[in-house]
C-alpha cells in the first residue's frame, strides 16, 4: 500500500506513519523467516548433493569383487596362521627328539635320527611316544653310535676294557688311552695277533 492510497482511505498522517512502522515490523520478520527457510534449504540442497553423491559411489563399486577379496585374506591369513603352527609343532617336534637322543647318549645325535622311523612317533605334550622303543632297538644294533657309562663311573667300553674276558686279547678303556695319551701311564706292550 502506498501512502496516497491509506490517505483515499481517510486516514491521517500520524495513522499512516503507525500503519507503515507495523507494516515495516512485518516485513522484517518475513524477511528473517525468509532467510531461516532459505538457509535451511541450501542446507538441505547440499545434504541431498552429498547423499547422492554417495549413491552415486556405491554404484560404481563391486560388492561381491570386495566380498571376495575380504573372503580372499581370511583364507590366506588362515592358511598362514596353520603353516605357522605346523612349522612350530615341527620345531618342538625336531627339538624334543634331539633332546631325548642326547640323554640317551647318542654320540651323533644327526646319525641315530637318520634312523629314526619318524612315521612312527607322535608329539604327546612333552613327551615322544614311541621314541623310547625306537632309541632302545637302535642301540642293540648299533652300540657304536651310543656312549656307555658304567656302572662305577669309569666311562669306556663295555666290559671293564677287556675284551673276550677268557684269555683274549686286552683293549684299552678311554681312561687308559687319555692317560697313555697324556704319557702319565705307560700302556702295556700287547700283541694284537695273540690269542
Amino acid at each position: 500500500m502506498t501512502k496516497e492510497e491509506l490517505l483515499a482511505l481517510g486516514l491521517t498522517e500520524e495513522q499512516i506513519v503507525e500503519v507503515f512502522k507495523i507494516n515495516g515490523k512485518d516485513v522484517e520478520k518475513a524477511k528473517g523467516d525468509l532467510a531461516t527457510v532459505e538457509t535451511e534449504l541450501a542446507s538441505t540442497k547440499e545434504q541431498l548433493n552429498t547423499a547422492n553423491t554417495e549413491i552415486e559411489s556405491y554404484k560404481s563399486m563391486d560388492i561381491d569383487g570386495i566380498k571376495a577379496s575380504a573372503e580372499s585374506y581370511k583364507t590366506k591369513f588362515e592358511a598362514a596362521q596353520a603353516n605357522a603352527q605346523k612349522e612350530i609343532d615341527a620345531l618342538k617336534f625336531s627339538h624334543a627328539i634331539e633332546n631325548a637322543l642326547s640323554t640317551a647318549k647318542a654320540k651323533n645325535v644327526k646319525a641315530v635320527k637318520a634312523l629314526l622311523n619318524m612315521e612312527g612317533l607322535k608329539l604327546n605334550g612333552e613327551e615322544i611316544v614311541g621314541l623310547k622303543e625306537q632309541i632302545e632297538n637302535i642301540r642293540k644294533d648299533n652300540e657304536f653310535l651310543f656312549d656307555e657309562v658304567e656302572p662305577n663311573g669309569t666311562g669306556g667300553s663295555k666290559g671293564g676294557g677287556v675284551k673276550g674276558g677268557k684269555g683274549g686279547g686286552t683293549e684299552e678303556n678311554y681312561g687308559a688311552s687319555l692317560a697313555k695319551l697324556k704319557g702319565k701311564e705307560k700302556a702295556p706292550e700287547t700283541n694284537p695277533y695273540e690269542l
